[in-house]
């Protein structure tokens, strides 16, 4: 047993995977902010590791940072987890 707590999110098409990737680019702005690696060094340990096509600042760049944070800041508003990274803000304030 994991004691883990299945979340019921809303079934709409392509929500999941934006949830997913907004996660990931925001743990890798935290790992930013506490100096644990480069951008560059954590992109290439994402693609290396988890065989996706870009790294989690990779994306962010295409996707655009603000609409990460945007998305972000309207779920944070029902689960903490979501609450985006200080970095994070500062780059989409930036965009």
């Amino acid at each position: 047993m994991i004691n883990k707590k299945a979340v019921p999110v809303s079934d709409e098409p392509g929500f999941i995977a934006a949830r997913i990737i907004s996660m990931i680019i925001n743990e890798a702005y935290f790992a930013k902010a506490e100096n644990v690696s480069s951008e560059k060094e954590i992109d290439v340990a994402m693609k290396l590791g988890t065989n996706y096509p870009f790294g989690p600042f990779e994306w962010a760049k295409l996707i655009g940072i603000k609409n990460i944070y945007e998305l972000l800041s309207v779920l944070s508003k029902n689960d903490p987890r979501y609450i985006p990274s200080k970095l994070l803000v500062q780059e989409a304030e930036k965009a």
